[in-house]
């Protein structure tokens, strides 16, 4: 991480939580050590974080694990303007970032897992939705997911990433499709180095 500030130092936190986010670090119990936990960045300078796995034995071996790297950025308090305006107001940004833990010999490969993806459209519930299974053993982020009805697109709202081996349900608003209408799903998924790939899938009975 750099310090883009070519004026002021920032004080920085960070940690590892297992998905919680409300939890403090005190509060964690994760196989990483995170290394420095707290530390100072001059202006313009950079810092790297070191991940350590403590070898825990009790994470599944047999496919991903999901934790979050948490880097909370405290400025330098401001020094008072005059004596008739002493109030200032400061903002801590805290930012969060996926951690995936892979394991040796998993099976298959990471970039052809949003391709395995199955589609099915459930409108049997309260709002028609389109439902995603995941039968590989990584996870599959989105950027967007959307099904195209005859060339228009719906969107869903901030697509969740889905688990190995689960299913997602994600919501479609305003969905009134034609009999004989011709339906196809279009998303965008997250690879390993953050580019947005694009998919389209057919739906599965």
């Amino acid at each position: 991480m750099t310090n883009q500030d070519e004026k002021s130092p920032l004080l920085v936190q960070a940690w590892i939580d297992d998905g919680n986010e409300k939890s403090t670090p005190d509060q964690l119990h994760v196989p990483f050590l995170l290394t420095p936990p707290v530390f100072r960045i001059d202006p313009g300078k950079g810092q790297a974080l070191r991940v350590s796995y403590l070898n825990d034995k009790s994470l599944p071996t047999d496919k991903e694990s999901v934790f979050w790297v948490n880097v909370l950025e405290v400025p330098p308090k401001p020094k008072a303007v005059n004596s008739q305006q002493p109030n200032t107001l400061q903002l801590a940004f805290r930012t969060r970032i996926k951690l995936f833990f892979r394991p040796k010999d998993l099976k298959g490969n990471a970039a052809d897992a949003p391709g395995q993806l199955r589609w099915k459209l459930a409108t049997d519930g309260a709002e028609p939705a389109l439902v995603a299974e995941n039968p590989s053993a990584y996870y599959v982020s989105f950027e967007s997911v959307s099904l195209v009805i005859d060339g228009k697109d719906i969107k869903s709202e901030s697509p969740q990433m889905i688990v190995p081996g689960g299913t997602q349900r994600y919501p479609l608003k305003d969905f009134h499709p034609a009999a004989g209408a011709k339906l196809e799903v279009h998303f965008k998924s997250i690879d390993d180095y953050g580019q947005f790939v694009s998919h389209t899938a057919m739906l599965t009975p």
